[in-house]
């Protein structure tokens, strides 16, 4: 990931009122020596698409399931990938998870069925078996009484790219994922970074807020993977004991 050109994409399009941030080379951001939390996954422009049918304008009025599937790469941590998994179900449905049921092996693959406060049936299945070179597979959906909303084309198998092309000489395309104008040379997961910290900068977020929310969903990371470990269902109340 490119931070220094994310810097230079963030700098251009905000005026930090004096404040004085900074993003490392490790991706670590802070304000005025503070360290915030970065959760960018919120900030996937499919998934705000999503959130904006399902809660914001209730196009689903009511939702019954909730399926999302992950295939990465082999590197990835399994914990921190169902980390994100569970904060995107919680925050499509706007509903708290309160029950689990999850099988896996290592750090290849999970599958974990859970429901939530309201009843919705949600389905999360991760499996980290790509390459480094390969694209991962991710497709979030919606189920409601009023239909389906996906951030994928129903026949779609792998991820498209924006822009494909061919040359004489090569067997395959070069394709280009270019989303914003405003960030050319960007790659949607370095997009995602800097509007996550453009929303900060500009005090459309609360820095301290988002700390809690990803900490809650590192408990439910836990909570997921312990109930993998003993092979049972698991209520949340046994989270909080």
């Amino acid at each position: 990931m490119n931070y220094e050109l994310i810097k230079t994409h963030i700098s251009s399009r905000i005026n930090n009122n004096g404040s004085c941030w900074n993003l490392d080379k490790d991706g670590k951001f802070s304000v005025d020596g503070i360290e915030f939390e970065l959760m960018p996954w919120r900030y996937d422009r499919r998934l705000r698409a999503l959130r904006g049918l399902s809660v914001e304008n209730n196009v689903l009025r009511k939702i019954c399931s909730y399926k999302s599937q992950r295939i990465g790469k082999k590197s990835e941590n399994m914990k921190n990938v169902l980390m994100t998994e569970l904060d995107i179900c919680q925050w499509l449905t706007d509903d708290k998870i309160n029950s689990v049921y999850a099988i896996g092996i290592g750090n290849e693959t999970l599958s974990a069925i859970l429901k939530t406060s309201k009843g919705i049936l949600c389905n999360i299945e991760i499996s980290l078996t790509l390459s480094e070179e390969t694209s991962p597979v991710v497709r979030h959906e919606l189920v409601g009484k009023e239909g389906m909303i996906s951030d994928r084309s129903i026949n779609e198998q792998v991820p498209v790219e924006a822009v494909y092309v061919f040359e004489n000489d090569k067997k395959h395309p070069t394709t280009y994922t270019d989303m914003d104008p405003d960030m050319l040379g960007l790659n949607p997961a370095e997009i995602m970074v800097a509007d996550n910290i453009i929303d900060i900068l500009s005090s459309k977020c609360n820095p301290r807020e988002i700390n809690a929310i990803k900490k809650e969903a590192e408990d439910l990371a836990e909570f997921v993977m312990m109930a993998r470990d003993k092979g049972r269902v698991f209520k949340q109340e046994e989270n909080q004991k």
